[in-house]
């Protein structure tokens, strides 16, 4: 469920967990955003610090799993405007740099399309 090195979500954990977090937020009226975010080649240690700090920027609903060797995807309840704002502070926050592209999760789009949106 947690992948071993950053202890984040797992892809096939990330699915099943943003299924209910979809269909809470449809029910709710709730807007979702999912945000890519791509970490430069770096070290295991500096990869680890990185998911570390990442992960304690996050409320309580929000899930973050590692999609990729170097791919690092977030699902948060909220707009574009409250990923920007969210970029914004990650971005200012962990070193190293790294790249961020966000888009709304649609309710008539599955996760994947989504994702592939974003590139991931």
């Amino acid at each position: 469920m947690y992948d071993r090195l950053t202890g984040l979500m797992t892809p096939f954990y990330f699915y099943e967990s943003a299924k209910r977090v979809s269909s809470w937020a449809n029910r709710k009226g709730q807007a979702l955003a999912i945000i890519a975010i791509h970490l430069p080649e770096m070290s295991d240690d500096l990869l680890v610090d990185c998911a570390r700090k990442l992960n304690s920027e996050l409320r309580g609903g929000d899930l973050l799993a590692r999609m990729g060797e170097r791919v690092f995807v977030l699902l948060l309840l909220g707009d574009e405007e409250g990923a920007g704002h969210l970029i914004f502070r990650l971005a200012n926050t962990i070193k190293p740099k790294l790249e961020f592209s966000s888009t709304l999760f649609k309710a008539d789009e599955t996760l994947v399309q989504a994702l592939n949106r974003l590139g991931v």
